[in-house]
């Protein structure tokens, strides 16, 4: 029998869609888990080629954001299988960031998806108590023999009845949807780096304003009673590729995304306007820094920080 837990894992088939928490089997991207060495835990993830989503892109290279969700899908696995968090919970997301420490380890080589295994830690948030907990998770992403990403965030998870009284009471304060409210018109995909305009988030503006299309069938995967965390980050992202470009800061809109660090602070909410502001903070070698909010009924609701670069030629 062996001892190497990396031996353990395999790719064949996804884990049951609810520990991941999607409703589309194939939007899972999480295909088995294991523990690992000294308390920490293994997951094997597969992201297929012919996603409408993730393989919509121009260069032939994997995105790192796609392993970003793989991570954000396998911290859930993580906390259901290993730390008893029931599954059904509503888990809010605090803080999520990566890094991509070997962009040459996401090449496409036009055959096959991407796979990899990452290793989670969690630690230095209490653990659950009943219904309600907080925990914070780091790790890394290998592929192949390099290691891709590191990655880090803290989520926090409530009881169902908790829950929706917080977000009665969050609702209660804000203004009501305007049924009248123009939804704005998606940029031209190739602005932001993709073909398909259904993939477009944000729209034109002082600020850029989100285009939030809830049949989406990789942002909007299942119902939400607010604007999700995958979609937000998206939106940062293609905010930064467009001000970058318009500041001649950056060459191409088909960037890498090298670093990413976002907070949450409060809920976006459906029916009113969401805005990301985007401001140039450093450009050095190519690699370019982008400071971002998002902002709804004139607050501060979100911030990121992204790091974009080319990829290698």
């Amino acid at each position: 029998m062996t001892s190497d837990p990396y031996e353990k894992l395999t790719f064949d088939q996804t884990v049951p869609r609810a520990l991941a928490h999607r409703q589309a089997v194939g939007e899972v991207f999480v295909t088995d888990s294991a523990p690992g060495a000294d308390g920490d835990h293994l997951v094997a993830v597969q992201v297929p080629r012919a996603h409408s989503l993730w393989f919509d892109r121009l260069v032939p290279f994997h995105d790192p954001f796609s392993t970003a969700e793989a991570a954000r899908q396998g911290s859930f696995v993580v906390l259901h299988r290993y730390f008893g968090v029931p599954v059904g919970l509503p888990f809010s997301l605090l803080r999520w960031q990566f890094r991509v420490h070997d962009l040459a380890a996401y090449r496409d080589d036009e055959s096959s998806p991407l796979q990899g295994v990452l290793r989670y830690r969690v630690s230095g948030k209490s653990a659950p108590v009943g219904d309600f907990g907080d925990m914070a998770l780091s790790g890394e992403l290998t592929i192949g023999s390099a290691t891709a990403m590191s990655f880090s965030g803290d989520v926090v998870f409530f009881g169902r009845e908790d829950f929706a009284a917080l977000r009665e009471f969050q609702i209660a304060k804000k203004p009501a949807p305007d049924p009248a409210a123009v939804a704005p018109t998606p940029l031209d995909p190739a602005l932001v780096g993709r073909r398909d305009r259904r993939n477009v988030v944000i729209g034109d503006g002082e600020r850029f304003p989100y285009v939030i299309d809830t049949t989406h069938p990789s942002y909007f995967d299942h119902a939400y009673d607010h604007v999700p965390g995958p979609f937000i980050v998206e939106g940062f992202r293609q905010s930064a590729v467009v001000a970058a470009c318009r500041a001649g800061a950056l060459d191409s809109p088909s960037a890498a995304v090298l670093g990413c660090s976002t907070t949450f602070g409060s809920f976006g909410e459906f029916g009113a306007l969401l805005e990301c502001s985007a401001e140039i903070t450093g450009a050095v070698d190519g690699r370019v820094n982008v400071a971002l909010e998002l902002h709804q009924y004139g607050k501060r609701l979100a911030t990121a920080g992204i790091e974009l670069g080319p990829y290698p030629s």
